[in-house]
């Protein structure tokens, strides 16, 4: 008995100094194809989205963004989409100042910007995000609609408010779409997409985490997914109703700074038109 309770412990410690240590400073890249008629004959799309990077020392420093912004910047995407929850809140680690966390997105690029939208995190339980994100070069959607015309490609990319602490209001980014050419948009929270209008070519989220820890053969269990829907939007390509979505299961940690069998991801989407 005392030998089984030795191994138990130590297996234990080394799932604990793994989901810790290792596997939340990892990086991995995750590609999806969208293929919809909604995106009509426009040249195919190479979106690039980052979420939940939630810096905090010393999981998620300046340093580590860096390098993410780097590896973003390798895949050669055609856009970038910052979704949110910059910082982490969770109180096991120390935030950077909100400008100092921030200004490594600066040095992404892509031919057809890079855009972004805030999430609950910075919102709430932080200071100072909001304002700094809109201090800098990238363009910060806050149910807003603008027209992307680039690389011969002609479409609009809308960005919702955060759903919890601001007012997302999918009506209103919507109505500022003056013509018929394609729709992407982005949001924090994928709980959204059960309003999003069929007229969206594409809707991109980040938010859950995929639900940070996931169990073998099990997943994640669903009371920890920050949704109101449970698995049903928590990751990946889901498709519903003749709708698309993207979830990304983020790169940084929430509530505790813990990670399994659920490595931070960058995510690639090709968003192509066809039937």
């Amino acid at each position: 008995m005392t030998i089984l309770f030795l191994i138990l412990f130590t297996l234990g410690g080394l799932l604990g100094a793994y989901m810790l240590f290792v596997e939340p400073f990892q990086i991995k890249v995750v590609e999806h194809e969208v293929v919809t008629s909604k995106w009509g004959d426009e040249e195919p799309l190479r979106i690039a989205l980052i979420a939940d990077v939630h810096a905090i020392k010393p999981w998620m420093t300046v340093k580590r963004i860096s390098k993410i912004v780097q590896k973003t910047n390798e895949q050669a995407p055609d856009i970038i989409l910052l979704l949110g929850d910059y910082v982490s809140t969770h109180p096991f680690g120390i935030q950077p100042k909100p400008e100092e966390g921030l200004k490594p997105y600066e040095k992404l690029s892509a031919p057809c910007g890079v855009h972004a939208v805030l999430g609950n995190h910075d919102l709430h339980g932080s200071v100072g995000w909001p304002e700094a994100l809109r201090k800098t070069s990238l363009s910060v959607l806050e149910n807003k609609a603008v027209k992307i015309d680039c690389a011969g490609r002609d479409f609009w990319l809308g960005g919702l408010e955060d759903l919890w602490w601001q007012n997302a209001d999918i009506t209103k980014t919507i109505s500022q779409v003056t013509d018929s050419r394609p729709v992407v948009m982005m949001m924090h929270n994928p709980d959204l997409f059960a309003e999003m209008p069929e007229r969206v070519a594409l809707s991109v989220a980040g938010h859950t985490h995929a639900g940070q820890i996931r169990f073998p053969f099990v997943g994640a269990l669903e009371r920890v997914i920050p949704s109101k829907y449970g698995e049903r939007y928590s990751y990946g390509y889901i498709q519903e109703n003749g709708k698309d979505l993207v979830v990304s299961g983020g790169l940084g940690t929430t509530g505790i700074p813990l990670r399994l069998l659920n490595p931070p991801e960058i995510v690639i989407v090709t968003l192509k038109g066809g039937k």
